[in-house]
Parts: C-alpha cells; sequence; structure tokens
C-alpha cells in the first residue's frame, strides 16, 4: 500500500554529494514514497524565507521528510511550488549539520516537528538556537545491498587515496613514490567520469579493490569548503567501512563519531610526515589478512547501514515499511553469529 510520503531532497548535484541521493532513492523504495528534488539555490531566496516565517497550517494525511545538505536547505520546504502543500507531519535530516551559524528561522518557529543532525555534538549548538525537538541520526552506507559481493571481493590495492589531505600527502605522485620505498602500492584519486553516476562507480571499484583509505580530520586537512574549528565524519569513511576498508590518517573525534565506529575500524597516523605515517601504513599492511577486511564489512552491516536510520527516523514520524522490518530482521540473522567488536 503506497504511503502518504514526500522525500523532499535539498541537496545539490555533484559526486560529493552523490551518497546522500541515493540514500534518498532508497529510503524512499521503503516507502513507496515520492520523491522531490527542488533548486538549492531557490531556498535561500529572499521569498522563500519570507514564506517560511509564515505559520504552517497542518493538515492533511502526507508526510514530508526534508534532507537538507545543510542547515539553510531546510528552508526548501518553503519553497513557492511547496510552501502551500499540507501536510500531516515535517520532519528534516540535516547533513552538514556542524554549520551552526546557518540555522534558519523555519527550523525555530514549528514548521518541523523535529529536526535531526548528523552529530550529537551539534545538539547543543541547534537548541541554544532555539530549535526544540533535535534528535540525531548519524551519516551511514548501504552496506545491505552489496554485503555478500564486498565479504568475497579480493583486495589487490594497499592504500588508497581519496579526497583532501593534508599537504604531506597532498601530491599523489611524491605519496606513490614514497609508498613505493616502504613496499606498498599505493592508487591516487579516482578519476572522476563524465557524470556524477560514472564517478561513483569509479570510486566504488576502487574502494573494493583497497585494504587501506587514507584519510584525515579537517583539522589537520582544512579546505576552504570546511568548517574552520569543527571536524566531522564522512561518506569517506562509512563507504569505505562498507566495502571493507580500514581508514589511516586521523579519524574526526566527535561524540558520534565514537558511537558509530568501533576498535580498528579506524588507525591515526602522522599527518604532517607522510614517510612516517606510511611506514606505519606498511606495518599495518604485513598484518593485514581478508578477515580485517570481512570483520569491517560485518561492522559496517552492524553500525552504519542506512537501514538502520531508517528505522528511527520512521519511528519518530509514525510511518510503517514491512519491507524495512524484513530486511532489519534479515541483518539481524546475517549478524547473529558475529560478536560485536565494541
Amino acid at each position: 500500500m503506497p504511503h502518504d510520503v514526500d522525500i523532499i531532497v535539498g541537496v545539490p548535484e555533484g559526486a560529493g554529494w552523490a551518497p546522500i541521493h541515493e540514500m534518498a532513492r532508497l529510503m524512499a523504495s521503503y516507502l513507496d514514497a515520492r520523491i522531490v528534488t527542488p533548486d538549492p539555490s531557490a531556498s535561500l531566496k529572499p521569498a522563500t524565507k519570507i514564506l517560511g516565517r509564515l505559520p504552517r497550517i497542518p493538515g492533511g494525511r502526507r508526510t514530508a521528510l526534508v534532507i537538507a545538505s545543510d542547515p539553510g536547505q531546510l528552508y526548501a520546504i518553503a519553497q513557492p511550488r511547496l510552501a502551500t502543500r499540507r501536510y500531516a507531519g515535517i520532519y528534516g535530516w540535516v547533513i552538514d549539520s556542524f554549520w551552526d551559524d546557518r540555522i534558519p528561522a523555519i527550523a525555530t518557529n514549528g514548521t518541523y516537528n523535529t529536526v535531526f543532525v548528523a552529530d550529537r555534538d551539534d545538539v547543543h549548538d541547534w537548541r541554544s538556537a532555539g530549535v526544540k525537538n533535535v534528535r540525531v541520526l548519524p551519516w551511514g552506507a548501504d552496506v545491505w545491498s552489496r554485503f555478500e559481493e564486498h565479504l568475497a571481493h579480493p583486495k589487490t590495492t594497499d592504500l588508497l587515496r581519496v579526497g583532501r589531505q593534508p599537504a604531506a600527502y597532498e601530491d599523489d605522485e611524491r605519496t606513490a613514490e614514497c609508498a613505493r620505498q616502504t613496499g606498498i602500492t599505493f592508487a591516487g584519486r579516482p578519476p572522476f567520469g563524465a557524470t556524477d553516476r560514472e564517478s561513483v562507480e569509479s570510486l566504488q571499484r576502487a574502494l573494493a579493490d583497497a585494504k587501506f583509505l587514507l584519510a584525515f580530520s579537517t583539522l589537520v586537512s582544512p579546505a576552504s569548503y570546511t568548517h574552520p574549528n569543527k571536524e566531522y565524519i564522512t561518506g569517506r569513511w562509512t563507504d569505505a567501512l562498507a566495502h571493507g576498508v580500514t581508514v589511516v590518517g586521523q579519524v574526526p573525534k566527535t561524540e558520534s563519531t565514537r558511537e558509530i565506529l568501533w576498535d580498528g575500524a579506524t588507525v591515526d597516523i602522522d599527518p604532517q610526515d607522510a614517510r612516517a605515517g606510511l611506514d606505519a601504513v606498511a606495518q599495518l599492511v604485513s598484518e593485514w589478512t581478508p578477515e580485517q577486511s570481512r570483520n569491517q564489512v560485518r561492522m559496517a552491516l552492524q553500525r552504519l547501514d542506512w537501514r538502520h536510520r531508517f528505522a528511527e527516523l520512521f519511528q519518530v514520524a509514525g510511518l510503517n515499511s514491512p519491507q524495512l522490518d524484513a530486511d532489519l530482521m534479515a541483518i539481524a540473522a546475517a549478524l547473529a553469529d558475529i560478536s560485536p567488536n565494541s
């Protein structure tokens, strides 16, 4: 039976946001929901913000689930073509919720029944800004869809670089030479494709082959688009672990990161001295076994799979999904013989 649900995806296009668009499609499949993709730039226009300040009268049977790339995209529900739609409930999930200086008025005026943020460290800032009902839904990954494949895939690359890096690791040619000197194989950043889909597939192929992934917290690997003094986990970590890849570098030390990751999921190495860092990776490679990779996949299924996030969101929003319930039971059965590494 179809649900009366709109999933409003206030998220830009681009390879970096592709995992969230895929997550939205996966969520919609469990609810037989309608996906609405408004122009993110329209959410920040003055007319939209004015509409967002107007009282919204709840009504009807439909529920709106708003996935927002950052706090400002909570205004997506107030874009002109959506502002007059009546919903029984509106629920927001903000991915880059660390941008506390962007918390919008629409989050505080009763439009949203509940706003979910991506890290428990962000809850205080949102509540201090006047958002009454704040809960936490951390980053995740789609582990279950290819669980058996990821368990079985052979690993042929010792170390993979993905995304921004500290200065000592930024040049792939220099890192490759340093890796060669330490006796390990290194793959630089996966090539971008002609489309976002091709870029995602290129990254997934690289992750499938890798034993270790190089990734560092924003505190030691800043960029113009990162928060100047907050650190946070992203899809680099969760997608890597879903593919059985151990992450080396420097993990963001936040409350939710500590909750969702496990011992052995990540290993910190020197962010300033590439030779020292890669010597440490070479030691890890010498101790690596295929079982280590399989354990990462199992733990990712237990801790990171998006379906666990959906279950909490659906419960709060009063939504039922027999298919999600069935998949969560199948996941539990698959993990029944695995002792959690906590």
